[in-house]
């Protein structure tokens, strides 16, 4: 048997290649050697033929769609305790004018450009509003925050140092061995926050974080599904009852109502605390 965690990335050739040597060749009687792919994201983003191309990939056979009674598998699995319960609140963010190469990166890549997201981590209020929403959180909740870039993510974190919160900032820099010891002392209950850009969307295990913010705009629902899991662990996966999720919303020309988080209403609870 072989199996693929993170599975949404299962559609390049190199992924192709390995299977292959696995033994998962074209003429190969697929019985003989199964495949199964394990990912909270079974899709691509909004492309439709690349979807396609990752659920042939598993011979046609996408779970999500088929194991559950209802046809989104998240309610199912919050009534069953599995996911936590989630709670969220919408913050304002800032107002953000994008130039016509930047409008253009965005309908190429679905991402805003670096610059931009840049130009939003070095918004004074902005940041302010983020630090004092997170200033407002019980003292024993661990917090996750996805900032808008590395400058941004330790910005934040010396704010909040400086407000008496212990928090560290992680990002392709941190090193191994320090970005171990961070996660474990957060485990522990002795970093209250950690700050992150772009590297804690996967692969991080701390199921009782209590609250998850997304401060980096984000258009991808795949990078934004992958980003709240950290906090969607519910009891019976070793996580919380309910979680937070904070959600920053900018208004970024005509892209403001394109943020991934307007499109997972179904997540919410209905005591949901939207500002």
């Amino acid at each position: 048997m072989v199996v693929v965690d993170e599975a949404h990335t299962s559609v390049s050739p190199m992924y192709t290649k390995v299977l292959e040597w696995l033994g998962r060749k074209a003429r190969t009687r697929r019985e003989d050697r199964p495949l199964i792919g394990l990912t909270a994201t079974p899709f691509r983003n909004t492309n439709v033929e690349e979807t396609r191309r990752l659920v042939n990939r598993y011979d046609g056979n996408r779970l999500d769609g088929k194991a559950f009674e209802d046809d989104e598998p998240y309610p199912v699995l919050q009534a069953k305790r599995i996911l936590a319960q989630v709670e969220q609140r919408v913050i304002d963010g800032a107002q953000v004018r994008l130039s016509k190469l930047e409008q253009e990166e965005v309908e190429r890549f679905g991402r805003l450009p670096r610059n931009v997201e840049a130009r939003l981590g070095a918004d004074i209020e902005r940041n302010k509003t983020i630090v004092e929403d997170l200033m407002s959180l019980p003292d024993d909740w661990p917090a996750l925050v996805f900032a808008s870039s590395v400058e941004n993510a330790r910005a934040l974190a010396a704010q909040l140092v400086h407000k008496g919160i212990p928090s560290v900032a992680i990002d392709a820099s941190t090193p191994g061995p320090v970005r171990r010891w961070y996660i474990d002392e957060f485990k522990a209950g002795r970093i209250r926050v950690i700050t992150n850009y772009n590297v804690l969307s996967q692969g991080f295990d701390a199921p009782r974080v209590r609250a998850v913010y997304v401060t980096r705009p984000t258009f991808s629902a795949n990078l934004y599904q992958q980003m709240i899991g950290r906090g969607l662990r519910g009891p019976l996966n070793g996580g919380s009852e309910r979680v937070l999720i904070v959600n920053v919303k900018d208004n970024i020309d005509q892209y403001g109502d394109k943020l991934a988080f307007t499109e997972f209403d179904y997540l919410w609870s209905e005591t949901s605390n939207t500002d």
